[in-house]
């Protein structure tokens, strides 16, 4: 059943039902789903706006303590986040925050929930962050990552997600204040999230490059050698696990490109200065 034909179905329940029925609030929530669902394929805005507008009706007929409160929730947030990626109205990121608080009310210390509302409030958190720098929304995402990685102790399968979106406070913290001790703690945290994939897991890669560009912008704060040397390092075995036609491979050459041009401008060896050249052949034509 393609979209338009799901929506239909879903419409048809609903008009079966009627205000006050058992089944009017999940029909509700059916139809908002089922146009969810379309806008992501087909991005047509009327289905969200429909979408949003089902969510809330579902929404109101769930008095607080109800069972499917916080599904109602949770659903009316995905959509509000899902149109802010689309169309970077901010109203509609701080209606995401606003609902992802309330959700996290419902989701108490030692609720099944409780963790993964954590982690949807700060990522939200973080993103209006990027939008407003406001760093008092950052402060918040940083404090409930770190709530959120307590919960995820050693072996935790959501240990490592946790690991780097802490991470990430820490480096955009870093990036608005300048205070090292913030990008000392996204390295010590990138190297937890590197022990946890060693070589040969699939997700060996991204700890790899994100240890590795951390450490060569703390070379570049704190010009120690060493941290340019482990980048160095890093990046030529990330760049191994990237071949021709990878989509991550212009990433890692352009890490590892950065970390000749600054051993060069340290050192001043000519070698280092022609190597971003043997790096990127297509360019050389520009430069001869």
């Amino acid at each position: 059943m393609d979209s338009t034909d799901e929506i239909s179905h879903k419409r048809a329940e609903l008009e079966g039902c009627h205000p006050g029925h058992d089944s009017w609030d999940v029909a509700l929530g059916g139809l908002a789903v089922a146009l969810y669902n379309r806008f992501q394929k087909e991005r047509k805005v009327d289905d969200m706006d429909e979408a949003i507008t089902l969510h809330r009706a579902a929404l109101d007929l769930c008095p607080s303590g109800h069972p499917q409160w916080y599904d109602s929730l949770c659903w009316l947030a995905v959509c509000f986040s899902s149109k802010y990626e689309n169309l970077g109205v901010a109203a509609d990121l701080e209606e995401t925050v606003t609902l992802n608080w309330e959700a996290l009310v419902l989701c108490p210390p030692g609720h099944p929930c409780h963790s993964v509302s954590l982690n949807i409030l700060a990522a939200h958190l973080w993103r209006s962050f990027k939008k407003h720098a406001t760093m008092h929304d950052l402060n918040e995402a940083l404090e409930l990552n770190r709530a959120a990685l307590e919960l995820h102790p050693s072996g935790h399968p959501e240990q490592y997600h946790s690991l780097l979106e802490l991470a990430l406070c820490f480096l955009s913290r870093f990036d608005n204040l300048g205070v090292v001790a913030d990008l000392e703690e996204a390295v010590t945290l990138d190297r937890e999230a590197l022990a946890l994939c060693p070589p040969g897991h699939p997700r060996h890669s991204a700890p790899l490059n994100s240890l590795a560009a951390h450490l060569w912008r703390r070379f570049k704060k704190c010009a120690t050698m060493h941290d340019l040397d482990e980048a160095f390092g890093l990046g030529h075995a990330a760049l191994e696990l990237h071949p021709s036609g990878h989509p991550e491979r212009f990433d890692s050459l352009c890490g590892l490109a950065l970390c000749f041009l600054s051993r060069y401008d340290n050192l001043g060896v000519a070698a280092d200065c022609r190597a971003p050249f043997r790096l990127f052949p297509f360019q050389t034509a520009y430069y001869t």
